[in-house]
């Protein structure tokens, strides 16, 4: 609403040309409905944002190509750069992304060998039935970094290191562009029970105060920018 208020608000003062950063896709992952009683939320979200007319909207990592398609004038910021750093900063030997879409995304940005994770879903409930890895004998004794656009609790990146450590692998690091703060409800930021070694985020989904000293758990990710 508050972005509602404000471009209107320049647009009833005649600024010539507006334009909207907007590196997270709020409703990204609810971008196709299975069932009759499921809101295609997505689609509403970008009906919003066409509505104001933007002459151009950035993002960052968009979750998928629908997003893409449903929002006008779209631009997506290249996130390379950023998953680079992560990469120099935890020296993986393998890059492994949780499925077979998030591996077409990322696995030709880079040069370093890949794979993926193959899994099961129940729809309704989220919850992984069965996972296995599209190539077992990639990541024995390598060193390995999960990679992916976006997280919550993380539980499909806890089933990705115990997959990956089951199948030979020396470490796991974790990187997503977008973070949310709900990580921390989860048990990815616990090492000795997710086995992740380092976890990376690009935009962090969450506001801390810098002033105080208090310690988060939130404060184990490293930012990237």
């Amino acid at each position: 609403m508050n972005l509602i208020y404000i471009t209107r608000y320049l647009q009833d003062k005649g600024a010539p040309h507006i334009g909207l950063t907007m590196p997270y896709i709020p409703n990204a992952r609810y971008d196709r409905i299975n069932n009759d009683d499921e809101v295609f939320t997505l689609k509403y979200f970008a009906e919003v944002i066409n509505s104001l007319h933007f002459d151009y909207v950035d993002v960052l990592d968009a979750h998928s190509n629908v997003s893409l398609a449903l929002i006008d004038r779209v631009r997506q910021i290249d996130v390379a750069p950023l998953i680079q750093k992560a990469i120099d900063d935890f020296k993986p030997d393998v890059l492994f992304m949780p499925d077979e879409g998030a591996h077409k995304r990322y696995s030709k940005m880079f040069t370093l060998p890949s794979t993926f994770g193959i899994k099961t879903r129940d729809w309704r409930t989220g919850e992984i039935k069965d996972y296995f890895l599209a190539e077992q004998n990639l990541v024995e004794d390598r060193r390995v970094l999960i990679i992916d656009d976006i997280c919550s609790r993380g539980g499909t990146f806890y089933y990705s290191s115990k997959l990956l450590r089951d199948n030979g692998a020396t470490s796991t690091g974790l990187y997503v562009t977008h973070c949310e703060e709900n990580i921390a409800n989860g048990n990815l930021l616990n090492k000795e029970k997710s086995g992740i070694e380092q976890i990376y985020t690009a935009n962090p989904l969450w506001h801390r105060d810098m002033t105080t000293s208090v310690y988060s758990p939130l404060d184990e990710i490293k930012v990237i920018d």
